[in-house]
């Protein structure tokens, strides 16, 4: 096992970003500083060849001048917040309004666009830790938030650790943006990927991808993985949410609470496996439906429209505004923390 920090490039604004490798005898993992994003994941197939299963661009400028948020640390608060306000005790806090009246993704200066620090985590052979702040008042988020990432190599997989402080009460969802294609980044299309789902619910959206409050259940309908079944079999039914988010992009809810198993994915022209594990009650199941780079990406790939998958851990979106949903709300006394994993192994042939 090993880790190693070196130089890898420049912010457009000349910052210094550096790239860390950890690397096992199953799994080798390339982030950078910049957004603390996953650049690379390098995984074994069925012929014992590594491939990269996650899109990404070649330099750092292309990752700033992308918008697919690719392979980002999300936060302050992953996904949506409709109006780009909500209630916060006895105040309304407004925030960045960055689509369509709404916030996305914490506005314009989210820990997404953030340099991070990075430092082996003490007492780990296979880790780092990544730390950035986000400064009271930040796209109108409340509180001096302080957030450390630890990623870290646990056999076959990728533990994602986040813990959150604040000195003032505030709300905090945070996740990864990692766009995958198990068959390889620049393989094209992931509609013949095969996917379950442990969930039994969705939440409905409206129109501009703000979830009304409703769940409803996937069973008889084409947003039910419960069963194992390819991406594109269901993608272009006649259904409401389908035709509304253009393919695939909805918070399933998971069952079951803690670290526990939410999603499983296969690429079959390599054989590669992903399983997906998290502590927190959703995940976004989102099939790459507004993916068009302004630039080439690694190795000058040219994605294109569903050609990766994304697998969103994440608190419920626009929970601040749903007093139903599970609350978002962090303390100075009570630090947000969540756990996830991206286990890869061999798909049973």
């Amino acid at each position: 096992m090993s880790v190693s920090i070196t130089p890898f490039g420049k912010t457009a604004g000349g910052e210094n970003v550096r790239l860390v490798v950890l690397k096992n005898d199953q799994l080798e993992v390339h982030l950078l500083t910049y957004a603390a994003l996953i650049h690379k994941i390098l995984v074994p197939d069925r012929n014992g060849n590594p491939v990269d299963v996650v899109l990404g661009y070649p330099t750092v400028p292309d990752y700033e001048r992308n918008t697919d948020y690719m392979g980002r640390a999300i936060g302050r608060f992953a996904n949506r917040i409709g109006g780009a306000q909500f209630p916060l005790y006895e105040e309304t806090v407004h925030v960045t309004a960055n689509e369509n009246g709404n916030c996305l993704h914490s506005g314009l200066h989210g820990f997404g666009a953030t340099l991070f620090d990075v430092e082996p985590t003490p007492g780990e052979n296979d880790s780092v830790t990544m730390t950035a702040t986000s400064p009271d008042g930040t796209d109108g988020f409340p509180g001096n938030v302080e957030l450390e990432i630890q990623y870290k190599l646990v056999k076959s997989g990728l533990m994602i650790h986040y813990t959150a402080t604040t000195d003032a009460p505030t709300v905090c969802s945070l996740t990864n943006h990692s766009y995958f294609n198990l068959n390889g980044h620049a393989s094209g299309t992931v509609l013949g990927h095969r996917v379950s789902v442990d969930a039994d619910a969705y939440l409905e959206t409206d129109d501009g991808s703000i979830p009304t409050g409703r769940r409803i259940p996937v069973a008889g309908t084409p947003m039910d993985f419960t069963e194992e079944k390819t991406l594109g079999l269901d993608i272009e039914a006649d259904y409401p949410a389908l035709k509304q988010g253009g393919g695939y992009d909805h918070c399933y809810i998971i069952r079951d609470t803690g670290l526990r198993h939410a999603a499983w994915c296969t690429g079959p022209q390599t054989g590669i496996r992903m399983e997906v594990l998290t502590t927190l009650p959703g995940m976004h199941l989102y099939t790459a439906n507004s993916l068009d780079p302004v630039t080439a990406g690694k190795e000058s790939a040219h994605y294109q429209k569903r050609d990766a998958v994304c697998f969103e851990t994440e608190e419920f979106p626009d929970a601040p505004n749903h007093p139903d949903f599970p609350d978002t709300t962090v303390l100075p006394d009570t630090p947000y923390s969540s756990t996830t994993i991206y286990r890869f192994d061999l798909a049973p042939q």
